[in-house]
């Protein structure tokens, strides 16, 4: 009898940063995975299911109490939402709200798509900016 070790993938640990000093987060469940920068420490998510869609929403801590925080001494910088299929994707492009998604991918007839914050707290705004937002786009993947 023969055990290979060392051979298989080692799972990310998503509450510590890697190597690299980003956060790996995979979500194997909605099938996608998206590399955070270091900033990201301490952050949560939270999931919500809606008809035709489902939201993954990201949440970071902010000190800037004069911020509207649905969670209290977190900021919601992102969130991706993925929809069930093409025609629903459709629906919301062809809707007056929430069109600031930005399509990011495609997968098993899945259509994911990002939103980021428009008002920026205070204790992120030296971070934020648009190298930043397109860094995270270019970091999201359906694998």
């Amino acid at each position: 009898m023969i055990f290979i070790t060392g051979c298989g993938q080692k799972q990310a640990n998503m509450n510590e940063p890697a190597a690299d000093g980003q956060f790996h987060y995979e979500n194997r469940d909605l099938g996608f995975g998206l590399v955070l920068p270091e900033d990201f420490i301490y952050y949560q998510t939270q999931r919500t299911s809606n008809s035709g869609y489902t939201d993954l929403e990201f949440f970071v801590p902010t000190r800037d109490t004069d911020y509207e925080q649905s969670v209290p001494g977190y900021a919601k910088p992102i969130v991706v939402r993925i929809f069930d299929n093409e025609s629903e994707w459709k629906k919301q492009e062809n809707q007056t709200t929430d069109t600031n998604f930005k399509r990011v991918g495609e997968k098993n007839g899945k259509v994911y798509t990002l939103i980021f914050w428009e008002t920026i707290p205070a204790d992120w705004r030296q971070t934020w900016d648009e190298n930043y937002k397109q860094e995270l786009i270019n970091n999201f993947k359906t694998p």
